[in-house]
């Protein structure tokens, strides 16, 4: 029977002190049999979700949007002690973009710009619809908080210092996705999610 904990989400480690909304990490474990019946466990992998508040110290008169998503290639191989290990392998610069205004925490590289529109009458109609621009964008940075992004993301593995005492030690983290969201005049939000490997040994 699975074993279970059952606590105060407000007391979770990291949800309280840095404006942390919601944090998930789910994992399972790499398992091969053989044609000889042997059993083969591998590393542990999953994936970690966040969302968090990102407060302004600016005014920005429109909604806005941002983000980057990088891509990985996985590799599994099976070490001199038989020992299977998982890679991940980056598969060039990330791809990014923005819409509206943006925080100037928000910087990127920008490619082509056109026009965007939102308009829906579902809740009446005499609501607003929106005119904007998106901007397609690489080499993505962002300084603002809980965690920053910097273009190096899409290529090495993530040290987020907050997680220290949560995850399990020999676990490792690679960004996979980032956005920002902000519509006047509620708080911009934040949303992380990562790739999560624990090579056992290594």
């Amino acid at each position: 029977m699975a074993t279970c904990e059952c606590h105060i989400a407000a007391e979770f480690p990291i949800l309280g002190g840095y404006g942390i909304i919601s944090a998930n990490l789910r994992t399972g474990s790499e398992v091969s049999v053989t044609e000889a019946g042997v059993v083969l466990e591998g590393p542990t992998t999953g994936d970690l979700s966040i969302s968090a508040y990102a407060p302004l110290n600016e005014i920005l008169a429109c909604p806005g949007r941002a983000g980057v998503s990088f891509n990985w290639d996985r590799r599994i191989e099976c070490d001199e002690t038989g020992v299977f290990v998982v890679h991940l392998i980056p598969r060039g610069r990330a791809k990014a973009y923005k819409e509206g205004d943006i925080t100037a925490d928000i910087s990127l590289t920008e490619v082509k710009e056109y026009q965007t529109f939102s308009a829906s009458a579902s809740s009446g109609p005499t609501t607003v619809y929106l005119y904007t621009s998106h901007t397609d964008a690489y080499d993505f940075t962002y300084k603002g908080t809980p965690i920053p992004i910097v273009p190096d993301d899409a290529y090495n593995k993530s040290t987020v210092t907050l997680f220290g005492n949560i995850l399990p030690q020999n676990s490792e983290l690679y960004l996979q996705s980032f956005s920002w969201e902000y519509t006047p005049p509620n708080i911009p939000q934040v949303s992380y999610s990562y790739l999560f490997i624990m090579n056992e040994g290594r």
